[in-house]
Parts: C-alpha cells; sequence; structure tokens
C-alpha cells in the first residue's frame, strides 16, 4: 500500500494493490512518513475499506482529529454490528460513529453528563442495535480505557439505525427530506453558513434527523421541561425565532405538535450556530 497522506501518526489515507482508498491505522504508522512511502504491512492495525468514496473523505477529515484508538474502537463495533444485524449498515457509519465517540469520551473525562432523550423507545422499538450498542460500550472500554456510562448505549444505538439500509418504502428519501427542510429553515432564517467538517453542525445534523424519525413515526418525547423553556426563551430570544419557524413548519407539513423538550433541544443545538 502507498500513502497518500498522512493523517497523524497513527493514521493515513493510502491506496490498496487494486489503488482503492483505504484509511490504515497503525501504532506509528505515519511517523515521519510521507506521500509516495509503502507501508510496512507488519505496522498495519487496521484498514477501512469502504464502498462509497465520499464516505471515505468524511472518514479522512474525521480521523485527522480523533485517537486512533477511537478508530479502532469504531471498527470492531461495526463489525459486531455487521455480524449481528438483519439491514446492512452504510459506509456512513464509520465518520459519524468516530466522531460521536470521541466527543462522548471528552464528555466522560469532563464529567458531563448527557443520556440520550430517547433511551426508552430505542430499547422498546430496536432491541437488537439496542444490544449491539451495549456490546458497543465494552468495545470502546477495550480500546480507549474509557468507562462508558451505561445510557450512552442509546446514542450509539441510534447511530446504528440511522445508518442501516433498507426498506424501500420512500421513508428514507422522506426522512432525508424533513432533515434537509429543518437545517434549510435554520440556514435562510439566520443567514448562515454550514461548515459540514464543524463537529457541531454533525451533531445538530445527527441530532435533527433523530427528531424526523419521530415525527414521521408519529412519536415525541416530554419530560416536562416547561419550565426550562421559559427560562431559555428569555435568555435565548434570537434563537427561538428560529425554532418557532421549526414548529411552523412541523406543524404545517406533518401536523406534530414539537413538545417543550423537543423545543429545548433544538435551541440548545441551533444557539451554537447564532
Amino acid at each position: 500500500m502507498i500513502i497518500r497522506r498522512v493523517l497523524n501518526n497513527s493514521v493515513v489515507d493510502a491506496l490498496d494493490d487494486a489503488m482503492r482508498e483505504v484509511i490504515v491505522l497503525g501504532r506509528g504508522i505515519g511517523f515521519h512518513a510521507k506521500p509516495g512511502d509503502t507501508i510496512d504491512a507488519s505496522a498495519v492495525e487496521k484498514i477501512f475499506r469502504l464502498e462509497d468514496s465520499a464516505q471515505g473523505t468524511n472518514l479522512a477529515r474525521v480521523a485527522a482529529n480523533v485517537p486512533a484508538e477511537v478508530l479502532s474502537a469504531t471498527a470492531e463495533i461495526v463489525a459486531h454490528a455487521r455480524a449481528h444485524l438483519t439491514e446492512k449498515l452504510s459506509d456512513s457509519i464509520y465518520p459519524a460513529l468516530a466522531d460521536h465517540l470521541a466527543f462522548a469520551i471528552e464528555r466522560v473525562h469532563r464529567e458531563v453528563s448527557l443520556a440520550s432523550a430517547l433511551d426508552s423507545e430505542v430499547r422498546r422499538f430496536y432491541p437488537k442495535e439496542y444490544a449491539v450498542a451495549l456490546h458497543a460500550l465494552a468495545l470502546v472500554e477495550s480500546a480507549t480505557g474509557t468507562v462508558m456510562p451505561a445510557e450512552e448505549a442509546a446514542n450509539i444505538a441510534l447511530h446504528l439505525i440511522t445508518a442501516e439500509v433498507g426498506g424501500g418504502d420512500g421513508s428514507a428519501a422522506r426522512l432525508t427530506r424533513f432533515t434537509q427542510d429543518v437545517l434549510d429553515i435554520v440556514r435562510l432564517h439566520f443567514g448562515i453558513s454550514y461548515d459540514e467538517s464543524d463537529p457541531a453542525y454533525a451533531r445538530f445534523a445527527t441530532h435533527i434527523r433523530y427528531f424526523a424519525q419521530r415525527v414521521l413515526s408519529g412519536t415525541a418525547i416530554d419530560r416536562d421541561d416547561r419550565e426550562l423553556l421559559e427560562i431559555l426563551r428569555r435568555q435565548l430570544p434570537k434563537v427561538f425565532t428560529g425554532v418557532d419557524r421549526i414548529e411552523a413548519y412541523v406543524g404545517d407539513t406533518h401536523s406534530h405538535a414539537m413538545t417543550p423538550t423537543e423545543k429545548v433541544y433544538i435551541a440548545m443545538h441551533v444557539s451554537r450556530f447564532v
């Protein structure tokens, strides 16, 4: 294999013998290396071969900014998921999950708790994905030494669900359209431009996709956050002009009444861009 780019000391973007782009992981594999160098096969620990070239590019971008052990854990989780889930997983799982795990591990080290509001729904409607996600917590601990909280399983399961390829009933197209519409509402309302390499954008887009899944399935989350909602509305009046636009959109197009909890979550994400 030939190195195309050195992403960090332990990760390189390379071409395999069939001239396909691969992401190669190995301790010190990128140290003092340069484009055109041949990779020492004995130093290779993991190889990411993605059929989707666009996702390969996304993974390369993420790989340059996350620890090698997080990439290793990601590879183990995806391999386990593909062996135990019925639905095929899109290659989009690699960059999305790696970025999520890096952020989740950082939260653990900072002792910041962020439980999924969808924990009970995931357990009920996606038991197989949830079981795989529980095993993923052990894989993360083994690879990184970080003990993940049990509630993180729901967040990992949601990434698996989002990456599943199947159905054929048009739901994926509706989900994508809804997600894009909401992202566009925020972009146009506030006159901003998204940086798709920004982790904050990735997390916002992922949250909106989960929100879309709930709206399209006729479910909602409500933890009686009315008091918190009113506090945030007073503190972030500009943000809530955008949240109100989103509320009008989902009401008009899907007859969904946003709950206080949903408004709080979206407002917190939008506040990062305004």
